[in-house]
């Protein structure tokens, strides 16, 4: 049932990330929302940097955890959960920014002159972190986590199209799975690696 899930959302979610932010781009210079693309790009081009700085935490959290790893491993796995849930939360939160930053600028309904904002939103939110992934290519945790909140920001992306209710049920998924669970699973497989990752 999951691996058909997975599937099914890495067509569209590869589409996306080859397609999604060329076309978007092309479509919004067509709609004259120079501003938005200016800003778009200008976050590409800075948000490495920013998401760098953003991570330093977690180099002292690893620091610090692999320091309990031999002590007191339960203080260790804790501080494992810690860095994954602040990583996801930066993804979250990009995700959210890069909506939020887009859709201040479409003027009118949820409709078909609407898909070229969150089309450009994908790119602006998700690209940084396919960036840092592809240099992560043998992390599993890095590439788990960043195919969930592509999968998760889609469906959000989708469900805006549907109604409110659709929306809100993708939002608690999200939650549930980027700050619970995924971290979580993510401590126990790093534990049953002896925390090799």
């Amino acid at each position: 049932m999951i691996a058909k899930l997975v599937e099914i959302l890495s067509i569209p979610i590869m589409i996306l990330n080859l397609f999604g932010i060329i076309v978007g781009g092309i479509w919004l210079a067509i709609l004259g929302e120079w501003r938005l693309i200016g800003i778009g790009v200008f976050l590409m081009f800075t948000s490495h940097w920013i998401i760098s700085i953003s991570l330093y935490p977690n180099i002292l959290l690893s620091g610090l955890a692999f320091y309990f790893l031999k002590k007191f491993k339960p203080v260790s796995l804790f501080i494992g959960y810690i860095l994954q849930l602040y990583t996801n939360i930066l993804i979250v939160g990009s995700c959210i920014g890069a909506f939020y930053i887009c859709s201040g600028y479409h003027k009118g309904d949820i409709g078909l002159g609407y898909i070229p904002y969150l089309l450009w939103a994908w790119g602006m939110a998700l690209g940084p972190w396919q960036y840092f992934a592809s240099k992560e290519l043998d992390n599993d945790f890095t590439l788990m986590t960043l195919f969930s909140a592509s999968a998760f920001f889609l469906l959000f992306l989708l469900s805006i199209f549907i109604n409110p209710l659709a929306t809100f049920i993708v939002i608690v998924f999200l939650i549930l799975v980027q700050f619970l669970i995924l971290p979580i699973y993510c401590m126990y497989i790093a534990n049953k690696m002896d925390f090799n990752y």
